[in-house]
């Protein structure tokens, strides 16, 4: 087939949501290729890059996929685009590394730290940001440093940026984070 699309749903989460959608997909002959979802206080988003019938256009399947989900009472917003396949060379061999940020919250956090990424050409992979209580936050960012850059001398410009802000700043390799937070489970 390899006709894909990306397909986003966000609204209420409810019971049945994935299901309406992964059916639709099904009869209308799709296969879901890949697919992530979360809630967030009750709002459900999910992203599916699906291959999908070349006869089958963005507009039908996106229609398609509202009115199932409206069938079921489900509210739901649905966005059906072409998938676009980052052109080659444009972006050099990266690191996965995790940068946790936490402290009092603030509503510059995110967009303090992401600046700083975007200007250095580092791609934020995943990011989670949460209350820990007592008006202080957390904000995970997963991202993935090109080669080039030198993680030590980026560490110190987060570290001094994250004690500027009167905050708390942890950096590692994501191999060595999971590691660290690997559970193991005795059977």
């Amino acid at each position: 087939m390899e006709n894909r699309v990306v397909v986003a749903v966000i609204g209420l989460d409810q019971p049945g949501v994935v299901a309406c959608v992964s059916q639709v997909f099904t009869k209308l002959g799709c296969n879901i290729e890949e697919m992530t979802q979360t809630a967030l206080q009750q709002q459900f988003a999910g992203i599916y890059i699906v291959d999908k019938p070349s006869e089958l256009s963005n507009d039908a399947l996106q229609a398609e996929l509202t009115a199932a989900t409206s069938a079921k009472h489900l509210r739901l917003t649905v966005v059906a685009r072409d998938y676009e396949q980052p052109k080659s060379g444009e972006s050099e061999p990266a690191e996965p590394f995790v940068i946790s940020v936490y402290g009092q919250d603030r509503n510059d956090i995110v967009g303090t730290f992401s600046r700083i990424f975007g200007a250095q050409g580092i791609n934020i992979d995943s990011l989670r940001a949460f209350s820990l209580g007592k008006d202080e936050s957390m904000q995970v960012f997963e991202v993935s440093i090109p080669e080039s850059i030198d993680t030590r001398s980026l560490h110190k410009v987060l570290l001094e940026r994250a004690k500027g802000m009167q905050l708390h700043l942890t950096m590692q390799h994501r191999a060595i984070f999971e590691a660290v937070h690997r559970v193991a489970i005795d059977q």
